[in-house]
């Protein structure tokens, strides 16, 4: 049964009785804030005014990781009205430590599914979107070019867009042939967004198009591969990433470590 949270003089309804891949989502249209099932009550409020504050950032164009930051600066100011300054960093942080092992962007499959010859192709959209690789360095899609950054250590994702500044960030051990298909999953999730899906839908529509992509770009069977040796990469990295934070004792803050909070 949802439960109705007043934010900043607005209404809401936050549903915890399913599964969320991303801890925490958020229905637009419905002003439902998804929380996973298997996070304790206490941290339901705060999910919901980061997924709240978070979409604010997004939907003006922000990146990903700045408009994390930014929501979860808001999360910890209510944990400190709520808990009390001395306890609020500490509820903050078990909160993380839960997220983090809910979490992941895509699913891995179990095995990878050698598609052959003879069998079934995949159905492909014929006006699935497109993206062209310019350069190694930069990207266009949809009449717009973005400069590909590939320096930078993401937290919490391996692509981001900064639409305001016509950046797509890949993180910096991403192997190169992974670029135009995580690029172009971001930006068609990023693009639904913008329509009102929650992380969710968004993200299935963005799979969909960067798998689309791959058959149509490389084949059937290589195109399948490559999206499945992606998921593998994707599963190793935010497992070391998990462990990383844990023994280090950090936060899942992006870029400049300690940006936010305290170690």
């Amino acid at each position: 049964m949802a439960k109705e949270f007043i934010y900043e003089e607005e209404k809401y309804q936050i549903d915890c009785s399913k599964s969320v891949t991303s801890a925490g989502d958020m229905d637009p249209a419905t002003k439902t804030i998804l929380v996973d099932k298997d996070l304790p009550e206490k941290f339901h409020e705060g999910i919901a005014v980061h997924e709240i504050e978070e979409r604010k950032y997004l939907l003006k164009g922000h990146s990903y990781v700045y408009s994390h930051n930014e929501a979860q600066k808001k999360e910890l100011e209510f944990y400190e009205q709520k808990y009390g300054k001395d306890k609020s960093l500490e509820v903050l942080k078990e909160e993380e430590a839960v997220v983090l092992t809910i979490t992941r962007r895509h699913s891995t499959p179990k095995k990878n599914k050698i598609l052959k010859a003879e069998e079934e192709i995949p159905e492909v959209s014929l006006n699935s979107p497109a993206i062209e690789m310019r350069t190694i360095q930069q990207a266009a899609f949809e009449g717009k070019r973005y400069i590909i950054d590939h320096d930078e250590r993401l937290v919490g994702t391996l692509v981001d867009v900064y639409e305001k500044g016509n950046i797509i960030y890949i993180d910096r051990d991403v192997p190169e042939r992974f670029f135009e298909g995580l690029a172009l999953s971001e930006l068609i999730t990023r693009k639904f967004l913008r329509k009102g899906l929650g992380w969710s839908a968004a993200y299935v529509e963005g799979d969909k198009a960067e798998k689309d992509y791959y058959i149509v770009k490389y084949g059937a069977v290589e195109g399948e591969e490559l999206y499945n040796d992606e998921l593998k990469f994707q599963a190793w990295k935010f497992e070391q990433e998990k462990k990383e934070l844990k023994e280090e004792g950090g936060h899942k803050v992006i870029y400049e470590k300690d940006e936010i909070l305290p170690k």
